[in-house]
């Protein structure tokens, strides 16, 4: 008789049929978005891997990254998703059909533990929400949760940076500004301060056609036992090098977008210049 073992928690559920008709179903955002991937070959044909990237806005791109993923490596992505994600049964359901969990260190630690992938957006509603002179910058400095679920788990950590998923919308009103108000107030009353919304505008409610490009890292593999995710000294360490390795996989396709556009405006004006 198959005994299960009561002091491991149990995996999450997870419907493999559901999760690929959803892949289908959103694929039409490709057409929207026209996103592109590098890197795809730092993803373990096998194995356990905490993912970890910057959040865009609303994490409305969640469903390209993972779309992307199982394209080109063939593996599925489980995301971790903030808690207000699952307070209304249509957001909860549809979360759930992508694979997205409640973010429970436990189970996280259990699925990798599985040798599933997991994805986290350690910046989470702050980085989601956060300014346009903050776009691009990593918001990870109070969360270290991750690295701990890495060490106690005893899987690397691969950094992957989203270019374009910043740019989705166009903020027209603060966070300071709306927190003033009394719709602000009730929010932050309600959810907590964090979760108080800008207001933004984008093609109305549609996010506007932003080309989303995202960079692989290879896999930082951590030098130390699970008894380390109880060391705020290696912790610390830790957090900063993943932290550090990830802005700059930001800042390099930043700077790739940047160049590329400055050759195609080049590039434009010699073949204009040649025809006259």
């Amino acid at each position: 008789m198959h005994m299960t073992d009561p002091t491991k928690p149990a995996l999450p559920p997870f419907n493999r049929h559901a999760f690929e008709r959803m892949i289908r179903l959103t694929a039409i955002l490709d057409q929207w978005f026209q996103p592109t991937i590098e890197g795809v070959d730092n993803i373990p044909a096998q194995g356990g891997a905490l993912l970890v990237t910057n959040h865009g806005n609303f994490g409305l791109d969640l469903a390209v990254l993972i779309g992307l993923i199982h394209e080109r490596a063939g593996r599925v992505i489980r995301s971790l998703g903030d808690r207000v994600v699952f307070a209304t049964p249509v957001v909860r359901d549809l979360a759930r059909t992508m694979g997205v969990i409640e973010g429970q260190p436990a189970a996280t630690v259990a699925l990798l533990q599985d040798d599933q992938l997991v994805l986290v957006y350690p910046g989470g509603a702050k980085e989601a929400l956060s300014s346009p002179e903050d776009a691009y910058r990593l918001q990870w400095e109070g969360s270290r949760g991750f690295i701990r679920t890495a060490l106690r788990a005893q899987k690397p950590i691969i950094p992957v940076a989203g270019i374009g998923n910043e740019e989705l919308y166009v903020q027209l009103v603060s966070k300071d500004r709306v927190r003033e108000s009394r719709i602000g107030r009730f929010v932050s009353g309600l959810l907590g301060e964090k979760y108080v919304t800008p207001i933004y505008m984008g093609l109305g409610v549609i996010p506007f056609p932003t080309e989303l490009h995202y960079i692989i890292g290879e896999p930082i593999h951590l030098p130390y036992g699970p008894e380390a995710a109880d060391d705020e000294k290696i912790v610390a360490e830790l957090h900063r090098q993943v932290t550090e390795t990830t802005q700059q996989l930001i800042y390099q396709g930043l700077d790739d977008r940047e160049k590329a556009g400055t050759d195609t405006v080049a590039d434009s004006g010699t073949a204009t210049h040649s025809s006259s």
